[in-house]
């Protein structure tokens, strides 16, 4: 499982999606912030906010956020597009909950809660199951937060049963999506009953198709050379380097450069 260090942003390890996907996925975020501004002010004309400034303050936030996460992904790199991504996301979970706060809980109001579940299509998208289980602890410890604050400073009575009901529903969801993306996304279909699979020698067809430079790359791995020594050798970025390199260890399915010459050998792609 990766380690998501300072709340998913270390970027380490990068997840199946490949760097134009994940770029792809993180502009799509910004795009569809702005109906989400939009569903909060027209929302607080039918449920009127405790605050009217301080859902001022929270629509100005995300607004400021979003303009830049539009700036900074359009200039990042491939390596650092991951972090923006997840950074954003983990910002949308502070914001909803500042939301939900700003609306004193939203009494029963039971969409903006539903809209929480695109968060964590987001997550899981990122980090699969790990991104789900992250977003979805997001949500209990923030309805504990949230329901704790409106009683004490509103004296609202806790919402138990708020928190326990979408806490549950929060769970299913992200055990739901994690397992789509392990099954379907990943690839990782069951057989129907009956079926035979034609056997495929590996000696012959590698189970891992590899571009030329993806090849180049993996072979100057095996004969031991470092990340700049590669970059220097092909006349390349040391940042393109560790693309390829993390890219070569999620397709062979290892955890570090030996484990990734050993899966590349035994499918004779060395």
């Amino acid at each position: 499982m990766r380690t998501l260090s300072f709340l998913g942003l270390d970027a380490a390890e990068r997840p199946r999606l490949s760097a134009t996907s994940i770029r792809q996925l993180a502009r799509l975020g910004t795009v569809v912030r702005w109906p989400g501004l939009l569903f909060a002010a027209i929302l607080s004309l039918a449920v009127p906010p405790r605050s009217p400034i301080g859902l001022a303050l929270v629509l100005v936030w995300v607004t400021l956020y979003n303009a830049w996460g539009m700036i900074a992904i359009s200039k990042a790199d491939d390596r650092s597009i991951l972090r923006i991504g997840r950074a954003l996301t983990l910002l949308d979970t502070v914001s909803y909950f500042l939301v939900l706060f700003v609306f004193g809980g939203v009494g029963a109001s039971t969409s903006i809660y539903a809209a929480y579940i695109l968060l964590i299509v987001w997550m899981v998208a990122y980090d699969g199951a790990e991104g789900a289980m992250l977003c979805v602890g997001i949500f209990v410890v923030g309805m504990i937060a949230l329901h704790a604050a409106l009683k004490a400073i509103d004296g609202q009575d806790f919402g138990s049963r708020d928190v326990l009901l979408w806490s549950l529903i929060m769970v299913v969801a992200g055990a739901i999506l994690a397992a789509y993306d392990r099954i379907v996304i990943g690839g990782v279909l069951p057989q129907p009953p009956g079926t035979v699979e034609t056997p495929v020698s590996t000696a012959t067809v590698p189970a891992v198709r590899l571009s030329p430079r993806e090849q180049e790359v993996l072979q100057l791995v095996s004969e031991g050379y470092s990340n700049s020594m590669i970059a220097g050798r092909l006349h390349l970025s040391e940042n393109t380097i560790k693309t390829y390199v993390e890219n070569l260890l999620t397709r062979l399915n290892a955890r570090n450069r030996a484990e990734a010459v050993a899966a590349a050998s035994r499918q004779n792609l060395i």
